[in-house]
C-alpha cells in the first residue's frame, strides 16, 4: 500500500510527463514493495516556501506499512532525495519527508483492511 506523495512549487509543466511512471517504480523498488499496490500522487503549482525563500521546494510524504524506521527512513530520505533532485531539479535541502509506518488494521482496501 505504498502511498508517495509529492507536493512541489514547480508548475506542472516543468514535471516530465514520465515521472510519475517512474516515480511508481522507483519508490516500490526503494521499500521492497509490488508496485501493483503503489499509489504516486504528484500535485504541482502549490503555494509555497522552504526556509523563508519561494526558490523551488517541495512537501513529501511516504506511507507504508511495514518497510520503513529510523535506519531505514535515513535511506530512503537520501534515495528520495537524490530520485527529485534529478527528475525535478529541486535541491535536496529544499523539502521535508514525512514517514508513515500504517498500522495494517489502519489501511482499508477492497473493502476490507490489509
Amino acid at each position: 500500500m505504498p502511498t508517495f506523495n509529492i507536493f512541489v512549487s514547480i508548475p506542472a509543466s516543468e514535471i516530465p510527463g514520465d515521472f510519475i511512471g517512474e516515480a511508481s517504480k522507483f519508490i516500490a523498488k526503494q521499500l521492497g514493495k509490488p508496485e501493483s499496490y503503489v499509489t504516486v500522487r504528484v500535485v504541482p503549482d502549490q503555494m509555497m516556501c522552504h526556509g523563508g525563500s519561494r526558490d523551488p521546494c517541495g512537501s513529501v510524504q511516504v506511507m507504508s506499512l511495514g518497510a520503513l524506521g529510523p535506519q531505514k527512513n535515513k535511506d530512503h530520505s537520501c534515495a528520495i532525495g537524490e530520485f527529485l533532485e534529478k527528475k525535478l531539479n529541486i535541491k535536496k535541502d529544499r523539502f521535508y519527508i514525512t514517514f508513515f509506518d500504517i498500522a495494517r488494521t489502519d489501511c482499508g482496501y477492497g473493502g476490507t483492511t490489509f
